[in-house]
């Protein structure tokens, strides 16, 4: 459901000359520490996609690119999380690591000695230290999740040509201190597991199991396409394995990342070699409208609370296919014994251990307010109106017109309301490495008019020096009817790209 759309409101370009209306007195700062999160997830020095590294923006593009030809782009997908001590590790693919000590509300990057694993990576706490390893074959092992990783040598190689451990793979440590490696990521295959020495993992101690295959007339939502159209084939990949309760749950993806409809299934098994039977409940996890679609490859565990959470990828592809963003939510094993996600969330939620006494749900309840159709203004370049910020859809955005120093957007809402958060989701249009264009920080402020034509400032990131291509910050609750983003800085060469400028909060009742 597009949630902005659903507010009936209007955007405006700021003229210039409105900007030094803002009562620099009243600014605010966000509340610290943060209690809730928002998708996706804000984490900072978002990398290069893979596909991207060494490109020249403007050649003509093959297979992979969306829009005709190359363009340096930013991405994350398919993250393997650790709950360790207070802490979440997230291993995402094309970047090695991130921290969070606040349980997701903020993530802290820790570059690893070993960065890039091939795609998918996989970490596990396995008798007293943590193996590395990835869709390369190389595996590694370290007495701390964040390194220094020594290579231990290669995992097993497998002789059948069905089947390749260098295609997502996953490493699962029972609680017997028995070692396993899940894999498979093909066309039209399936998923596949085998046990390993749990002293020594590059040896195997069983032959590959083939655990279930592709299978588009049982489970339809496996078809590849946005409309799951293409029943001959799917990409079963991104295996991943959870105990719980003495059962394993072993999740996949299927229906290609590319596209809205990438989902999450899962089947059950008593034994961490099957045999396995899909659950009733299926797929786990499949979002295709709104801002967060293909939601899928990612990795479930118990984290805070001993609470279940989903880490997952999300689609943003404009440049390439490869495009994409992080999420998580809260997941659960249901009275059927079975394993549910109940949503993959766009909207604010509260953070472990965060939310009030009186609410039974982990929403916060604050909805979008700003959003809807678009007056043009001469800051708005041709064809990227203001609308495309505030339209619901990553693969949008507004951009300013060349030239605009102080470029900014102003949204009136529908009814007065009380703002409690902020989320800007940015495109660095321009970025190019090769030429010396790199990512950096976005400034910006974002006021309310709280009376007409006073001004407050509910977020001053206008000295912020976190590379945030996501930031989404919690603001002191304030009441208006008008919100404006003002852009003060970008990285040099980069122009601002706006995808989404949301403010959330709640509308004020009047009797």
């Amino acid at each position: 459901m597009k949630h902005i759309l659903s507010i009936l409101t209007t955007l405006l370009l700021a003229p210039l000359a409105a900007l030094h209306a803002a009562d620099a007195s009243s600014k605010t700062s966000e509340p610290n520490p943060p209690s809730s999160f928002c998708n996706p997830l804000p984490i900072p020095n978002y990398p290069l996609g893979k596909d991207a590294v060494g490109v020249t923006n403007g050649e003509p593009g093959g297979q992979g690119w969306l829009r005709g030809y190359t363009e340096q782009f930013r991405a994350l997908a398919d993250p393997t999380v650790l709950w360790l001590d207070g802490k979440w590790y997230l291993y995402p693919s094309s970047d090695m690591a991130w921290v969070s000590a606040d349980n997701g509300g903020t993530w802290e990057y820790h570059p690893l000695n070993v960065r890039d694993t091939g795609w998918s990576p996989t970490v596990v706490r396995h008798r007293g230290r943590f193996l590395l390893t990835g869709n390369a074959p190389a595996i590694y092992a370290s007495s701390s999740p964040l390194g220094p990783f020594e290579k231990l040598g290669d995992t097993p190689a497998v002789t059948s040509a069905k089947v390749s451990p260098t295609w997502d793979k996953m490493l699962f440590s029972d609680d017997d201190g028995r070692l396993f490696l899940y894999f498979g990521c093909t066309e039209a295959g399936g998923i596949w597991g085998m046990e390993l020495d749990a002293a020594d993992p590059t040896k195997a101690l069983s032959k590959p199991i083939l655990f279930f295959s592709f299978d588009p007339q049982k489970h339809p939502w496996e078809a590849l396409g946005d409309w799951n159209q293409d029943s001959t084939k799917g990409w079963l990949e991104g295996s991943w394995m959870l105990k719980r309760n003495g059962r394993y749950y072993l999740t996949y993806s299927a229906a290609g990342t590319p596209y809205r409809t990438y989902a999450m299934g899962c089947y059950v098994s008593s034994s961490p070699l099957g045999p396995f039977t899909p659950q009733k409940h299926n797929p786990i996890l499949r979002t295709v409208d709104g801002l967060i679609t293909g939601s899928a490859a990612g990795c479930i565990v118990a984290g805070p609370e001993n609470q279940l959470w989903a880490f997952y990828t999300i689609r943003a592809s404009v440049a390439h296919v490869f495009e994409r963003r992080i999420g998580m939510d809260r997941a659960e094993i249901d009275a059927n014994g079975e394993l549910v996600v109940h949503s993959a969330t766009s909207l604010p939620q509260w953070l472990p251990g965060k939310m009030p006494p009186d609410q039974k749900s982990p929403d916060t309840g604050w909805l979008p307010i700003n959003g809807g159709t678009l007056t043009l203004g001469s800051s708005c370049a041709p064809n990227l109106p203001g609308s495309y910020a505030v339209d619901n859809e990553m693969r949008t955005w507004w951009q300013p017109a060349e030239g605009d120093k102080q470029p900014s957007l102003i949204s009136t809402f529908r009814a007065q309301a009380t703002i409690h958060a902020v989320r800007l989701i940015w495109r660095d249009i321009g970025l190019d490495t090769k030429r010396g264009v790199n990512p950096g920080p976005f400034r910006y402020r974002v006021e309310l008019e709280a009376a007409k034509d006073q001004w407050t400032t509910i977020l001053d990131r206008s000295e912020s020096t976190e590379d945030l291509l996501i930031d989404y910050r919690e603001c002191k609750p304030t009441t208006g009817t008008r919100a404006r983003l003002v852009i003060l800085g970008t990285p040099k060469g980069i122009t601002p790209g706006v995808a989404e400028f949301t403010v959330f909060g709640k509308t004020v009742v009047t009797k």
